[in-house]
């Protein structure tokens, strides 16, 4: 018996609608922030991308605009894999209003707000071998036996509400703001896998699979119900931000909390055992193929359906940013909790221009390596401005051999 792969259709639809529907890197990767002033605020952001540490923007190409991947670019591919890779994807989409009060004492503003948004996210962490047999299938590997030691996949999708209350404080030309969000979170689905050691032997004539599995898990949200929330949570949020006439301070804990899903299924995974086999049609897929397979075998599992409490992943962040002048420069800084991420850094020049302030910027993390953007903000008038803007234009330029491509936008309206 032969593990089999599912065709590109298959594997390009799945991708395609990571990218379209779900991407992520964190809203943190652009540069529209919100910063109380005097002023009332209206701010709305996007932003989505894919991203690895091994797989090039030319092979992920191949799924968002449907491609034959021949076996030239998966060996190519295959030789820049390394032991332990990371790839994510994301999509992000949020608007708030904050506003600014008068306090009785006028050094201070009272600050009120309100924001809903959306968040899809996945995250994998992976071996060579797990890339192999999604790609290859099982068939060039009999007789040997494939390690998919420490694979771990996470996605997540919600929708949230949340109330904005804080404080500034005036001193001089310089202004401090404290503030909270408190957030109702909508759970609309989540799958978790993690393969602490696992193992795949294939039958040299392909009689039977092998598969071990030790101290591991997966776990998905309820697959039969048609219903958008699948589990209600809460989060709170927490802003302090500093202000100058040439400086500003941002730093943020993000998305702290989690949802309690219902009527989810999960499974502690120890043991070894033959099946006949499962379709992968590409690493996304993963949780999903292994659970129908595993559930089909329930005397060897001890599967449950339950409601349970997951956290969400949280963002921590730092923003600084200089006004020089002629230029302006800025720091980001930003890791998320509870997710295959590793900590991200961005620097960025932009020329402060009158009409649009063009720049560019270098980062190092996430769920990538080195890479360089581009970003403008755009002054419709002096309370609009627009911004538009990427992390990651090298994967337009060199697909080859950068590894990420994500694009962002967003508008802020003060009144």
């Amino acid at each position: 018996m032969i593990l089999h792969t599912n065709s590109q259709i298959n594997s390009m639809k799945k991708i395609l609608s990571i990218v379209s529907i779900f991407l992520f890197f964190s809203a943190s990767a652009q540069n529209n922030f919100l910063f109380p002033d005097s002023s009332d605020q209206i701010i709305i952001n996007s932003i989505g991308g894919v991203a690895s540490t091994s797989i090039p923007q030319k092979f992920m190409n191949k799924f968002i605009f449907p491609d034959y991947i021949d076996n030239d670019l998966k060996n190519s591919v295959s030789n820049k894999i390394k032991a332990n890779n990371y790839f994510g994807g994301g999509f992000l989409l949020n608007a708030n209003l904050l506003l600014a009060k008068e306090n009785k004492n006028a050094d201070k503003k009272n600050l009120i707000g309100f924001g809903f948004g959306t968040n899809r996210e996945a995250n994998l962490k992976f071996p060579k071998d797990l890339f192999d047999l999604t790609f290859y299938g099982n068939k060039p590997f009999a007789n040997e036996t494939l390690n998919l030691n420490k694979t771990s996949f996470e996605s997540l999708s919600y929708s949230y509400l949340e109330l904005s209350v804080g404080q500034s404080f005036i001193n001089g030309n310089v202004t401090s703001s404290f503030w909270s969000d408190i957030g109702l979170l909508v759970g609309h689905n989540f799958s978790d896998i993690n393969f602490a050691q696992a193992s795949l032997f294939t039958e040299e004539n392909g009689d039977y699979l092998e598969f071990n599995l030790s101290e591991s898990s997966i776990a998905v949200s309820d697959t039969l119900s048609t219903s958008l929330a699948k589990g209600f949570g809460a989060k709170i949020d927490l802003f302090y931000s500093r202000q100058t006439e040439n400086s500003k301070l941002l730093i943020s804990a993000e998305n702290m909390g989690g949802i309690f899903w219902q009527n989810s299924s999960s499974a502690q995974l120890d043991t070894t055992f033959n099946f006949e086999g499962i379709e992968i049609g590409d690493i996304f897929q993963l949780a999903d193929s292994v659970w129908s397979e595993l559930g089909s075998i329930d005397s060897l599992l001890n599967s449950e359906k339950k409601n349970e409490f997951r956290t969400v992943p949280v963002d921590i962040t730092v923003y600084y940013r200089k006004n020089l002048e002629l230029i302006l420069f800025d720091v980001l800084v930003n890791h998320k909790l509870f997710a295959n991420y590793t900590p991200y850094i961005r620097t960025g020049l932009n020329f402060n221009l009158p009409l649009f302030n063009p720049g560019a910027t270098i980062a190092y993390g996430g769920y990538s390596g080195l890479r360089a953007g581009l970003n403008t903000d755009i002054k419709i008038i002096d309370a609009l401005k627009i911004q538009i803007g990427t992390n990651n234009i090298l994967g337009a330029i060199i697909p080859d051999s950068a590894t990420s491509l994500d694009a962002y936008a967003g508008v802020r309206l003060k009144f």
